[in-house]
């Protein structure tokens, strides 16, 4: 299936989606949507703003006169015109465009005279409205028949309801189209285009394609509206949560109906309130139950947004102000949120290396990781599976000295035995009815001597890649299930203890180490801790395993003793180097000062 979007502009590619739609908005093309119609029939289709129900055809209006005024001579009789249109109404209430218009004259204030309307069947149609315009007035409606068929003795029109009319904001000029766009209290909403990069426009209520408006307008016309705040604020982001916001390059805005959180009207401009001076980039915010996390337009950080009482709207705080170095000269290009089992956020940095956000707030736990691969990461997206979110990223790699981009799925993070877990990295998994020696289908690790593989729940290193096959070693020479990857280190260091001793003082700067350490582990094997990266201990844990047997995965406190070393400050290191599991859930140190 081809893409109307070249590679260099998905980058700027803005996305909502409803069910099997997805809504895509980018500046140079004119709004659109993809189109899942099947597992294997996908397509993209331009939006076409209109309503769903076709317009009533071939509408006539006829006079009756029975009564002008012979008693009189016909002084009395006025004939006037009347001109009228019909709109089909559809089994949820949704309404058509006018049908063509007829006019008539008549003397509808004397008895017995009427008009009568007749229009054609509308497939789809479960109601017909009638609309009238007297003389050279607006329309204004006076009926509703389920009929094909209408009598109009002197009904007086209301002008507060007039039929919709086709209107498009997008379709004027190539400088019309919208590069954002959300859903919202079932509008679809568009926003930021070259003539007005300020400027936001919303469908009609519950029709997600249909910009029609009425004159005057009604509360479910489509809106329009822009967003003035001393600046040109392009709007980059419009966000959807309890209430709507407006990311802008400058600041950032909330838009409700009535400055309460009120619904949004089409017939009455919304309250626009200026929350938070710093604005966003075009990267996607993302959204973690009623936290936003954004990226500013200026600098190098990632903030939130969250309602707070005390100034009674919203707020921003610096997420990265604890690892300002992760992000220092570097910018993310792509990010993503994994909510099950861990509430992760996923970020791929312009540099190519991986950021790993904790968050977790009704523990107000959070932290950045840093995470690095012999390649580059260049893009991700979290796709809910099997009960849990897994993450996929774009990730290029040299291959025998040519660059190839692979997309690659991080494992489940749930398993039920240690076999089955991958800690490994650019893995492939396997299994086989009857044990092997050798295992093919690894190209993409081609001339490695570094690979790493878990074979039967046994760790094995330094295996060569050769026409695509590995053989294994000795110590475990054959295998039914098997992963097999490049191997990497995860190092953990906890913060400095710093501690303020009664009647001492605090203990920075003074002569002090780490005595024992207590781990408290869950699931984890071959864990190794020590006083720093260099003086490393593997933590023992083998009991009463069978001879050849692996260790038995480790869960609970575990006490390591540290290297009798002292410095100026109390901290550990804790390190997986093994294609295993590691689950640090707890760290407990003993300090010596002075001693």
């Amino acid at each position: 299936m081809g893409s109307p979007y070249n590679g260099v502009e998905l980058a700027d590619l803005d996305f909502e989606q409803t069910a099997d739609t997805m809504y895509l908005a980018h500046i140079d093309h004119s709004p659109g949507k993809l189109i899942r119609e099947g597992h294997t029939s996908w397509q993209f289709v331009d939006v076409t703003f209109g309503p769903s129900l076709a317009a009533p055809t071939g509408c006539n209006a006829t006079s009756t006169t029975p009564n002008i005024d012979d008693p009189n001579d016909g002084e009395n009789y006025f004939p006037q015109p009347a001109t009228y249109c019909v709109t089909a109404i559809d089994a949820d209430g949704l309404e058509s465009r006018a049908s063509n218009e007829d006019t008539v004259t008549n003397d509808l204030t004397l008895k017995r005279n009427y008009n009568t309307i007749t229009w054609s069947a509308v497939t789809g149609a479960d109601r017909y409205k009638v609309y009238k315009a007297e003389n050279s007035q607006f329309f204004g409606y006076i009926g509703t028949t389920d009929g094909l068929t209408f009598r109009d003795d002197n009904i007086g029109p209301a002008l507060d309801q007039a039929p919709p009319e086709a209107y498009n904001p997008f379709g004027d000029t190539a400088d019309d189209y919208p590069s954002t766009v959300t859903l919202f209290e079932q509008r679809g909403l568009w926003a930021r285009t070259r003539n007005v990069p300020n400027g936001v426009w919303g469908t009609r209520s519950a029709e997600l394609e249909n910009m029609d408006r009425s004159q005057p307008l009604r509360e479910d016309d489509s809106l329009s509206f822009t967003i003035v705040a001393g600046r040109v604020n392009s709007i980059n982001q419009l966000v959807s949560t309890t209430g709507l916001l407006a990311l802008s390059s400058d600041s950032i805005f909330t838009v409700d109906g009535d400055g309460q959180g009120g619904i949004l009207v089409g017939n009455s401009p919304p309250s626009i309130k200026r929350q938070i001076g710093r604005g966003s980039s075009r990267v996607g915010s993302i959204v973690v139950d009623n936290v936003i996390f954004y990226i500013p337009s200026v600098g190098s950080s990632v903030r939130s947004i969250f309602y707070s009482f005390d100034v009674d709207g919203q707020k921003s705080n610096d997420v990265s102000i604890f690892s300002p170095h992760f992000f220092e000269e570097f910018h993310i290009v792509s990010w993503c949120y994994a909510q099950e089992p861990r509430s992760l956020i996923w970020a791929c940095r312009s540099d190519g290396k991986l950021l790993c956000f904790t968050w977790e707030q009704e523990q107000n736990v959070w932290g950045w990781t840093l995470c690095e691969t012999d390649g580059a990461f260049l893009d991700c997206i979290a796709i809910s599976e099997g009960g849990e979110d897994r993450v996929y990223f774009i990730v290029e790699r040299e291959v025998g000295g040519v660059t190839k981009r692979f997309v690659e799925r991080l494992a489940p993070h749930l398993w039920s035995d240690v076999s089955d877990c991958v800690y490994l990295d650019c893995a492939v998994s396997a299994e086989f009815d009857e044990p092997q020696s050798s295992f093919s289908g690894l190209w993409h690790l081609e001339g490695r001597t570094d690979v790493a593989g878990l074979v039967d729940g046994v760790a094995v290193y330094d295996l060569t890649v050769t026409n695509g096959s590995v053989t294994l070693p000795s110590i475990k020479p054959t295998a039914s299930k098997v992963t097999f990857g490049i191997p990497y280190t995860a190092d953990i260091e906890p913060l400095p203890v710093r501690i303020n001793i009664p009647n001492k003082g605090f203990n920075v700067g003074r002569r002090q180490q780490v005595g024992d350490v207590v781990l408290t582990l869950r699931d984890s094997r071959s864990v190794k801790a020590g006083s720093d990266a260099n003086n490393l201990f593997l933590v023992k844990n083998r009991t009463s395993e069978a001879y050849g047997a692996p260790d038995d995965l480790m869960t609970g406190d575990y006490v390591v003793g540290m290297a009798n070393k002292a410095s100026d400050e109390i901290t550990c290191w804790i390190r997986s180097d093994a294609p295993l599991p590691m689950t640090v859930l707890g760290v407990s140190r003993d300090i010596v000062i002075n001693g």
